[in-house]
């Protein structure tokens, strides 16, 4: 993760260098297209439910990181502040065992939809290029794909579904542009959201369904770079 900022750092200064000032007038429309990579911390209750035999004290779950193609769309309302709607590509993040589970790997997968609408302070142009801002905000992350892998339903005990709730949480995110005409542009940010769902596992056995359950924070920050047209 420190490799990925110190990418983003450098290709910033490295546009810093060939930037003209653009002043970004009330009434603009911005489209923007870029990478983000999702940073997952996530934080898990250990499973409960099921049998006396599973799960076994301290089971728990990890979700890992994912990166995707980011975009959106900016209008500058006032001088100082813009509203902004950050979509993307929905990623698929694989969930690994925890705990005493640790040593089994990936135990399933979940793709998620997390659009996300900012209300941007813009805090002036600085040297004449770069001009950063601070905006907070709404996120909602729908849960669209969730599947257990052959090692999950093994582990269970059987075929097993899986559901997670979906999520609706503050945002908050800080970041600079650095224009280079009125209508290029060059946005890189770091993002926040309270993203918490709870997740149900039903597996079937001999002896009927069993039902796991656990709350998971996601607890993710989100880093982008993105090339924007101004109109």
């Amino acid at each position: 993760m420190n490799k990925k900022i110190t990418l983003i750092l450098a290709a910033s200064l490295m546009a810093l260098a060939g930037a003209a000032s653009a002043e970004t007038a009330v009434g603009t429309h911005t489209v923007y297209l870029g990478l983000a990579h999702i940073d997952v911390n996530s934080k898990a209750a250990p499973l409960e439910g099921g049998t006396k035999q599973f799960p076994a004290p301290g089971a728990q779950i990890r979700v890992g990181d994912a990166t995707t193609t980011g975009f959106g769309y900016t209008y500058r309302f006032a001088p100082s502040w813009s509203g902004e709607i950050a979509l993307g590509i929905p990623p698929s993040h694989k969930i690994y065992g925890n705990g005493v589970i640790k040593n089994a790997g990936q135990i399933a997968v979940v793709r998620q939809m997390p659009p996300t609408v900012f209300i941007n302070y813009h805090l002036g142009e600085y040297f004449t290029k770069v001009e950063p801002f601070v905006g907070v905000g709404v996120n909602y992350t729908y849960f669209e794909k969730k599947r257990s892998t052959p090692t999950g339903d093994a582990i269970s005990g059987g075929p097993t579904r899986i559901t997670l709730e979906n999520s609706w949480g503050a945002a908050a995110h800080v970041g600079f542009t650095v224009h280079y005409t009125k209508q290029w542009s060059l946005t890189a940010t770091a993002a926040y959201a309270d993203v918490r769902s709870q997740m149900r596992s039903y597996t079937t056995t001999n002896n009927g369904t069993e039902e796991l359950h656990t709350k998971i924070n996601f607890r993710p920050m989100v880093y982008t770079m993105s090339l924007g047209y101004s109109f």
